[in-house]
């Protein structure tokens, strides 16, 4: 069964935690009155824990703190074991945030030597310290370094959550502890071969349990947005559950304007401004809504707090690309290139479209040669070809662009089979030229009329605001626009072919297509005038492949 807290059960947790910590003599004299004080702020700020937002484990602490320094060392040791606890809670919290836990995690070991011994405080220590922070604040090959670093405890991870399911801690709080490490690793379930799902089993808390575990059981693997927004409505303050919520939506925000993934990171936002995981994915909500300027903002954001952070540098250069900022764009990209990670084929590949916007072919050329040495993805190989041809190298542009087309959906990649048809207009392989031209045609109006569905569906639908789909809509006009006249060039390109190789009725035909380009009425026009004049002065059909227009 999924978490949730409903308000009356919130209410009924707060009033145990205050009950069971309340001890009063009432004797009217200041020391009861003191102690009185004292046991109704530790019941708070055990309920401020079981709250479980970041802020309220801060509050929580303070609280404990106080505490432990007013008591003698005899009787402060169970409250130092729950500061040592939140202190630890907060350490996590700090990590599943990609903010700096260190100071949390040195208040938290230098309690050590004062926690009760049964505890096994070291113990603990070592299983927060190999639970794994915020993948999207950090870079990936970090990730990565994090993930062989921590294999040998992983290997014995097991017998570690079944110690700590059985450990002396507030139940709540072993509770945490082991869900944030187990989810950390939900992949080597898989990988051994286990088809019990142990974490999912973990992940299943009852009804009425505190937001601060109902919180972490949520935002695990495959996040539980409907337990994430009972947390919410039980703790508004909760904004790492926003965040959580944030990282769900913010797939569909391209169809939908993201109003409600950009609620959920401004309200982590506002909390968390040094939270590199936060602002990149805010980067990446406005990437995906076409607000480029607004995630180059972002990713600046990102790269401030995380300045090797790949993915922030290679969003920014894809920004900067798609805005034709070309001289930034190859700037950001030989950035990206210089960490040299798994991904560099990709800083080769857009900082030689920028080379090639610019027409610096050598370097482009330069560029997309290592890049096809490290990727023979469709998008490189057609790059190059296109980057070949107009270098005049025919022979390799064939040989890529073919290597494009015959890739996955080859068919549908439609640059590959103009370029295609284009290289085979210079070799003079005309019938093949037809053809290639002739597929790129069909595939730009295939584009073109998925578009405009796509344009009726924005129109008719509610989701996302007016301004939203307004916006939507002029972008998705202007694709439009370019695939159909780049359908139009296509059919007057395989027109000219099918008049070289006499096949005038089938020029005539693409001729129509291609007269709806107002770009194209001249040329349109001079090749009809020579299909007429070819066609009254044709030879017999035998003959008519050797006298056709030029």
């Amino acid at each position: 069964m999924r978490v949730f807290v409903r308000p009356a059960t919130h209410l009924r947790w707060l009033a145990m935690a205050v009950v069971s910590g309340v001890v009063v003599v009432a004797t009217g004299c200041a020391s009861a009155r003191i102690k009185k004080e004292n046991a109704l702020a530790l019941a708070a700020a055990d309920a401020k824990v079981l709250e479980g937002c970041y802020g309220c484990l801060e509050e929580a602490r303070h609280t404990y703190e106080r505490l432990a320094a007013a008591k003698s060392s005899k009787s402060s040791s169970g409250i130092v074991a729950r500061l040592f606890e939140t202190d630890v809670l907060i350490a996590l919290r700090e990590k599943e945030l990609g903010l700096d836990s260190r100071q949390a995690m040195e208040r938290a070991r230098a309690l050590v030597p004062r926690v009760p011994a049964s505890l096994e405080p070291n113990r603990v220590l070592a299983l927060a310290e190999h639970s794994l922070p915020d993948e999207n604040a950090y870079p990936l090959k970090a990730t990565a370094a994090l993930l062989r670093r921590n294999k040998p405890f992983v290997d014995k991870l097991d017998a570690e959550l079944a110690w700590i399911d059985q450990a002396p801690l507030t139940p709540a709080v072993r509770r945490y502890i082991a869900l944030a490490v187990d989810c950390s690793y939900p992949d080597r379930y898989e990988e051994r071969g286990d088809t019990t799902n142990p974490l999912e089993r973990r992940r299943e808390v009852p009804v009425n349990a505190p937001p601060l575990v109902a919180y972490r059981a949520a935002d695990c693997a495959k996040a539980d947005t409907l337990a994430l927004k009972r947390v919410l409505a039980a703790v508004p303050q909760f904004d790492e559950a926003a965040y959580a919520l944030g990282n769900v939506v913010v797939w569909f925000a391209g169809e939908t304007g993201g109003d409600d993934t950009r609620k959920y990171y401004a309200s982590a936002y506002a909390r968390f401004p040094r939270a590199a995981g936060v602002t990149f994915m805010s980067g990446w909500l406005n990437l995906n809504v076409g607000d480029c300027h607004e995630a180059i903002r972002y990713y600046d954001e990102t790269l401030a707090i995380e300045p090797g952070h790949d993915r922030a540098i290679l969003q920014t250069v894809i920004c900067q690309s798609n805005l034709h900022e070309d001289s930034a764009a190859i700037a950001t990209a030989t950035r990206f290139i210089a960490l040299e990670t798994p991904d560099i084929a990709q800083g080769y590949y857009w900082r030689a479209i920028s080379r090639l916007r610019r027409r610096e072919l050598e370097m482009a050329r330069g560029d997309i040669e290592l890049a096809k040495a490290r990727s023979r993805g469709a998008e490189v190989l057609t790059a190059a070809g296109i980057i070949e041809f107009e270098q005049a190298d025919f022979t390799i542009a064939e040989t890529d662009l073919r290597g494009a087309r015959a890739a996955p959906k080859g068919d549908e990649n439609c640059n590959a089979g103009f370029y295609l048809g284009s290289v085979l207009t210079k070799r003079e392989a005309w019938a093949e030229a037809a053809a290639s031209y002739d597929s790129a045609m069909v595939c730009y109006d295939d584009k073109a009329n998925l578009i405009a569905a796509k344009i009726e569906q924005v129109r008719g639908s509610t989701r996302g605001s007016a301004e939203f789909r307004a916006r939507r809509i002029a972008s998705l006009e202007t694709d439009l626009a370019d695939r159909r006249k780049r359908n139009q060039t296509s059919a007057f390109n395989a027109a000219s072919m099918n008049a070289r190789l006499g096949n005038f009725a089938q020029a005539e035909e693409l001729l129509v297509i291609a007269a709806q380009s107002p770009d194209l009425s001249d040329q349109v026009a001079k090749l009809r005038q020579q299909l007429a004049e070819a066609t009254r002065s044709a030879p017999p059909p035998a003959a008519r492949q050797r006298q056709v227009p030029r």
